[in-house]
């Protein structure tokens, strides 16, 4: 299945919900007896103008499925199985930077979605299919996602807190605490015969699965242990009493290639950096004497420090935060301290400063992350942070914007559809600015303090694939190196597809291709200051999705 596991089983346990990533990230269904995959949505693109399904959940008739649909802005969705076009049920902008949906009502007249703002807080909303109509349950302020399932009856939806699982009571519209756990305890289902919660806690050092007992909104007795290392990827209860889960055993490696620096051609081919496993998103420093990397454990992400002499790895951890998969790093350019975008509870997200020498960690500035992947990059002289800042205020035109660290203020460089990365030049007077155009990627070169845009170079058409990742200054700043593919080669697209590294002048010219190619299971490279050496991230996908059976407790017979 070239899917993910964002989505859910329908309650009849006949198919699951997914997004397509094969297919050009569109909403789809598995049969779960054939096999087979049947796509719902059809305006999915992952090259050119991005947009595509992410967290996805069934109707408890089995009729329809609610989405969220990333475009311009975040949308909330609901589309039929019987081939109707996908609804709008609540429109991006207007503050909102992400919503999503996690659970049906019982009578599949309601979806509850979960709604974040540009502030950083969360909302709870109630949404009516019928008229689009919303109301709000709860402001979660800057807590973790709390989740959400509605009890069989539809009468309460168990969610977390900071102190724990809590009902919230929708005919009286109170809330009560029901399970105290403050070990990261995340909400998996209500088991259909309504008199047990399913939850993951790591109440004993891991992520297990736990059952509770529950009777007109009260707990019966302690919680019950079930299975060890169950994790947080909750897929549903099917009508049964069968429950999904996801297995994520994604793992990165982060890998170093050598180079000609004249010709791209391979002087040593990719070799790990590091003998952990699971490692990401790396950053040379600026003397190019240590290699800095994500780790990503069960129990959290921490960042490592390698040294390139030595071999000495130093690990940073960042405490109750939280560092998203996808996140980037960049080393500041005094090469003291690393920085990475975080969640932290309570305060909500923030680009980190971790200094290398002490580990100490400083906020920098509120930087959201709700969309898995925040670009920025700093001026030479450390002051500034470029970063791309979405339309979320019911415009279309992503912005680069230019933070002073030192006053807070903020200037807008550039405003464009489509504009996805702003990356400063070597010596920070320049800035490459990436846009997305029906299909087509174009790079454009422009001042750092703002000013015209030079259009550089336009990928697309008949015969190429626009540059996979980020493309990226050469150290001495003559050229723009990036990679990119040729239609026709892949089996399945965006994944079997091999891709080649180019070169353009900065000032202009025909584009130049170098010796070296990659496959699709590659983050972006990561230039050496030497220009030598690059660094990605080499992963490989591994998604299962388990099924557990005849684990709940039979009820008893009254004599």
């Amino acid at each position: 299945m070239t899917g993910d596991v964002s989505g859910q089983v329908s309650p009849d346990g006949h198919f699951l919900s997914f997004t397509d990533w094969g297919a050009s990230g569109n909403l789809a269904i598995r049969d779960l007896t054939t096999g087979q995959n049947r796509r719902l949505t059809d305006e999915g693109s992952l090259i050119g103008s991005e947009e595509f399904a992410e967290e996805s959940v069934p109707s408890p008739d089995g009729r329809s499925v609610a989405y969220a649909w990333f475009g311009a802005t975040y949308e909330l969705r609901v589309v039929g199985l019987d081939g109707s076009k996908p609804r709008v049920l609540r429109a991006g902008g207007d503050g909102v930077v992400r919503q999503f949906p996690l659970a049906w009502s019982p009578d599949s007249r309601h979806v509850l979605a979960e709604v974040v703002k540009a502030d950083g807080t969360r909302d709870m909303m109630l949404v009516a299919v019928a008229d689009n109509s919303a109301k709000l349950l709860k402001a979660m302020g800057k807590e973790p996602s709390p989740g959400g399932v509605f009890s069989p009856d539809g009468r309460y939806i168990a969610w977390v807190t900071k102190e724990g699982l809590s009902l919230f009571d929708l005919q009286t519209g109170s809330e009560s605490p029901l399970v105290p756990d403050r070990t990261n305890p995340c909400v998996l289902g209500w088991a259909p015969d309504g008199r047990h919660i399913l939850f993951s806690s790591e109440r004993s050092g891991s992520a297990d699965a736990w059952l509770v007992a529950v009777a007109g909104g009260k707990v019966q007795g302690e919680p019950m242990f079930v299975k060890k290392d169950l994790g947080r990827h909750p897929m549903g209860f099917t009508s049964t009493g069968a429950f999904y889960y996801a297995v994520n055993n994604v793992v990165g490696d982060v890998k170093i290639v050598e180079i000609d620096p004249v010709s791209g051609n391979v002087v040593s081919p990719l070799q790990s950096a590091s003998r952990r496993g699971n490692t990401w998103s790396p950053d040379w420093s600026p003397d190019g004497r240590f290699l800095a990397y994500i780790l990503a454990r069960e129990s959290g992400r921490t960042v490592i420090v390698r040294s390139l002499e030595t071999g000495e790895e130093r690990e940073f951890e960042v405490g109750e935060r939280t560092i998203g998969i996808g996140a980037s790093l960049h080393w500041l350019p005094d090469g003291k301290a690393v920085a990475v975008p975080a969640f932290e509870p309570g305060k909500g997200d923030s680009l980190v400063r971790i200094d290398v020498q002490t580990g100490r960690i400083t906020t920098l500035m509120p930087f959201k992350t709700e969309y898995g992947f925040p670009r920025f990059d700093f001026s030479p002289d450390g002051n500034t942070v470029f970063y791309v800042k979405l339309a979320i205020s019911g415009g279309n035109a992503n912005r680069v914007v230019a933070r002073d660290l030192i006053s807070g203020q903020e200037v807008d460089i550039i405003e464009k559809p489509g504009l996805n990365r702003g990356i400063v030049s070597p010596d920070g007077r320049r800035l490459l600015i990436g846009v997305n155009e029906k299909g087509t990627q174009i790079l454009f070169v422009m001042p750092a303090a703002g000013g015209e845009a030079r259009e550089l170079l336009r990928l697309g058409g008949e015969k190429e694939v626009p540059f996979w990742g980020s493309p990226w200054w050469t150290p001495d700043g003559r050229y723009i190196a990036f990679l990119k593919g040729a239609k026709g080669e892949a089996q399945i697209p965006n994944r079997d597809r091999i891709w080649q590294l180019w070169r353009i002048a900065a000032e202009g010219g025909e584009p130049q291709r170098l010796g070296l190619t990659v496959g699709r299971q590659m983050g972006g490279l990561r230039p050496h200051p030497d220009g030598r050496r690059l660094a990605t991230t080499d992963f490989e996908a591994n998604l299962e999705v388990w099924v557990m059976e005849n684990f709940l407790p039979t009820p008893k017979i009254a004599k």
